[in-house]
């Protein structure tokens, strides 16, 4: 059995192996975090022609395409938390110049000497798991927002319905062209006194519709509301659902 160390950093890592008598077998070599990188390990590995435990420090993101390639070749993988290892190699006054080649020989030799290596075994299922939760946590706060977005954006429909009943028959409530039309001219009144001229100089906003605007407005509940808060936080809500 062999006992091997990897070191991770960001774009390339670092390996060593040991015997049981803990001499090394495998010379340091660094290899890159990405895939040719990983098949030099495994090739590094299988010449060596005995079975490998393999242990490096739970460094998150940086090790997780690493991990999931040592599980895809059938080795068995632990995981220790870089305290535990800085601690085990000032043990072993192994810190004394720190180099990545050192840093490596140090996990592998706490793997070798670890009674209680087991504990620390790498399960990918847990990590998934993991991703899983935290990604059901994000969606229960999305729709946490949402739903008080919702409730705003109610709001406004009923302040709409009250203050311009024609409008949803003419364009619909909920349109770029409508938000635009309703940030300018907040109420009634002041859309009336806009005139064609004004509504028709709203992006993509027809002359028909405009035209039927004027001719909608002048019947329409003359009630001085401004809506403009309102219409801020249905703005915001109807993008945060576009690029949900």
């Amino acid at each position: 059995m062999l006992y091997v160390g990897i070191d991770v950093a960001k774009n390339k890592h670092d390996v060593t192996a040991l015997n049981v008598p803990g001499k090394t077998v495998l010379k340091p070599l660094t290899f890159s975090n990405n895939k040719a990188g990983f098949e030099l390990l495994d090739l590094s590995l299988r010449q060596l022609n005995q079975d490998c435990l393999i242990a490096l420090e739970n460094t998150g993101h940086y090790s997780f395409n690493l991990l999931n390639f040592l599980h895809e070749q059938g080795y068995k993988v632990y995981t220790y938390n870089p305290l535990l290892i800085k601690e085990f190699a000032k043990s072993l006054s192994l810190r004394k110049t720190k180099t990545d080649k050192k840093d490596a020989h140090g996990i592998a030799l706490k793997l070798l000497s670890d009674p209680n290596r087991e504990q620390f075994q790498h399960d990918n299922r847990q990590v998934e798991l993991k991703i899983l939760a935290r990604h059901i946590h994000r969606l229960k706060r999305k729709q946490s927002d949402w739903k008080v977005q919702y409730t705003r954006c109610l709001d406004i429909i009923r302040c709409l319905d009250i203050i311009f009943p024609e409008l949803d028959k003419i364009v619909g409530k909920h349109s770029e062209y409508t938000y635009q039309l309703l940030t300018c001219y907040p109420n009634p009144q002041k859309r009336l006194e806009a005139g064609f001229d004004k509504l028709i100089e709203i992006k993509r906003l027809t002359a028909s519709n405009s035209r039927a605007f004027c001719r909608a407005l002048k019947s329409s509940p003359n009630h001085q509301i401004e809506i403009r808060n309102s219409l801020d936080k249905t703005i915001d809500f109807s993008y945060s659902l576009s690029f949900s």
